[in-house]
């Protein structure tokens, strides 16, 4: 109608703002523990349809070439919902790639969160809204127990010399360490770099101090009592 503002929305050509509208709303309330259930739901279900079908597929009858298939299957839907939609309604980070009008690839991390990216105070404002829920703690949870539990199922693979098992293994730890990867990248920004470089420093501070510590009480403690 005339006289109307026209209102704030995405344009038709771009489809990525339509699929990953960063201005709604998905903070939590108080009053309800999941905001977005069904994308918790299948947050979970497809990682561990994945592994209880490969620790106990065979259980059922089912041939080598059946359970490869699922697998694969399970295993891709899983990559592409935990990076494409939970990880946007669940703690608002998103990451993606696009190819520029030049043809070079750039990979994007997004933060809903963060208002400034070279901020440290970004950091601590995106644990104040986004880490103390419920979507928050089962989204890291599961992104991170997945590739733990791949990786150990991948050295069993490498131990017993299954090598009919290793590829479907060997993708499942890169798709998911992937998902890991990037949304780690996504939380901290630009500042992945230094925040990694301060952690390996304290450690090694820390390792240093307690060595050093050590070697003191052992040296006093040869010395005799007055």
């Amino acid at each position: 109608m005339m006289g109307q503002k026209p209102s704030s929305m995405s344009s038709p050509s771009s489809p990525e703002h339509i699929i990953f509208d960063f201005d709604r709303d998905i903070t939590v309330t108080r009053h309800q523990r999941f905001k977005h259930p069904s994308a918790a739901f299948f947050h979970i279900i497809f990682k561990m349809s994945s592994i209880v079908t490969y620790l106990f597929g065979g259980l059922f009858g089912q041939d080598f070439l059946s359970i490869f298939v699922l697998l694969i299957l399970l295993i891709s839907m899983d990559f592409w919902t935990v990076k494409n939609v939970t990880g946007r309604l669940l703690v608002g980070l998103r990451w993606w790639n696009r190819i520029d009008d030049e043809g070079n690839s750039q990979w994007l991390f997004e933060n809903k969160y963060k208002k400034d990216n070279n901020s440290d105070d970004s950091i601590k404002d995106l644990n104040q809204l986004s880490e103390n829920t419920a979507d928050s703690t089962i989204f890291w949870t599961a992104l991170i127990v997945a590739p733990i539990l791949w990786f150990i199922l991948l050295l069993v693979t490498i131990f017993r010399l299954n090598v009919q098992w290793f590829m479907v293994v060997s993708l499942a730890l890169v798709l998911s360490a992937s998902n890991l990867y990037g949304y780690i990248r996504c939380k901290l920004g630009g500042n992945f770099k230094s925040v990694l470089t301060q952690y390996v420093g304290k450690q090694i501070f820390y390792n240093f101090m307690s060595s050093s510590n050590a070697k003191t009480t052992q040296n006093m403690s040869g010395y005799p009592s007055a």
